[in-house]
């Protein structure tokens, strides 16, 4: 089986905001990189052998059914962390005696009373155990960069605690190979592969 972790396009929020759970709108112009991206991965969503799923939040929605053809299927574990009362802050807005809390254990430490680490790869790991045995040859998900980055980590095996250094750009794709118990990460947070013609690779 093939899976591709996909990111939501940019949302149209002031620099440095927390938006975790937030449901926030896109950038105009987000159709046009989303066009891209589905003349690219060029799949046929019938239900059996493609399925796309993704975060009901909008940012992610628009975006999976865009490239779905509107078959994409909502699932409530592919949510943004939920930030608590951090939420519509800016980073530089919280105070630093909770940053620093949070950042000394950022799988289990929870000072914003939102959703800890642990509890977000919980949820989106006993969801992806419930179909990743169902038969079909290509799983899209849709979501966001927490969602992504912890979802790489538990295929991978790596620390949860790392989870942070994995870059996953805006309209960016993450593609594994699945087979059984034996998994292999093909390409980590592309962004604008999708994007290149010849034309443009020519270009100094």
């Amino acid at each position: 089986m093939k899976l591709y972790l996909v990111r939501h396009p940019k949302p149209d929020v002031k620099a440095g905001l927390c938006y975790g759970d937030m449901d926030v709108p896109l950038l105009e112009g987000w159709q046009t990189h989303a066009q891209a991206l589905k003349a690219s991965l060029n799949l046929v969503y019938d239900n059996k052998k493609t399925r796309c799923y993704h975060s009901p939040l909008s940012r992610a929605a628009l975006l999976a059914n865009h490239i779905s053809d509107g078959l994409s299927q909502p699932i409530d574990a592919l949510r943004e962390m939920d930030f608590g009362h951090w939420e519509g802050l800016c980073w530089s807005e919280i105070p630093r005696q909770e940053m620093d809390i949070w950042a000394s254990d950022i799988v289990n430490e929870n000072p914003f009373q939102g959703e800890t680490l642990q509890v977000v790869a919980d949820r989106v790991w006993q969801w992806w155990l419930s179909v990743k045995d169902e038969p079909m040859d290509t799983c899209v998900l849709v979501a966001h960069s927490g969602v992504i980055k912890v979802l790489v980590s538990l295929l991978c095996e790596w620390p949860l605690s790392k989870c942070f250094r994995i870059d996953v750009d805006f309209t960016s794709v993450s593609e594994f190979s699945i087979q059984g118990e034996w998994v292999s990460l093909k390409r980590l947070g592309a962004g604008d592969w999708f994007l290149n013609t010849p034309e443009q690779s020519n270009e100094s």
